[in-house]
């Protein structure tokens, strides 16, 4: 399978009725050499669904700024702002360090699809996007030291 062939088929099977459900549109459509790229965006949200050499990666980014976030780091985020208990940093025990799997990924998006919003409108996603910041500034400690 192609890395075109793999990106339709996670989009397919995982975002495309969520994408619809929710009135997100096609932006964008760029494979190229080892990587591809699916853009949407609906009034609340920009989202990106990305083949690189094989592996998929989601990430979310408010209407109102260029700054992506993957859905590993806004899942720490969302458990972090909703007072679930953390493990200190250390290497695979941290919410830091885990990665969700695709079915994992698309169901925080449904699931919290209301949250995202909010957290990524006009007013909030100034702070939003610090605070992610802050914890991926964690995450690249964490995994590289």
């Amino acid at each position: 399978m192609g890395i075109k062939e793999y990106l339709d088929h996670c989009l397919n099977k995982y975002y495309i009725d969520i994408l619809n459900k929710n009135e997100f549109i096609l932006t964008e459509s760029v494979i190229d050499g080892m990587g591809g790229i699916y853009r949407f965006k609906n009034s609340g949200l920009n989202f990106d669904i990305v083949n690189d050499r094989g592996i998929i990666e989601t990430r979310i980014s408010s209407p109102f700024s260029q700054n992506f976030y993957d859905l590993d780091l806004i899942n720490a985020y969302l458990q972090r702002r909703n007072n679930i208990e953390l493990e200190k940093l250390k290497f695979g025990k941290s919410d830091l360090s885990k990665r969700l799997n695709l079915d994992q990924e698309s169901r925080l998006f449904k699931h919290c699809l209301t949250e995202l919003k909010t957290m990524f409108n006009k007013i909030n996603y100034k702070q939003t996007e610090s605070e992610l910041n802050k914890i991926g500034n964690e995450r690249v400690k964490l995994l590289f030291g």
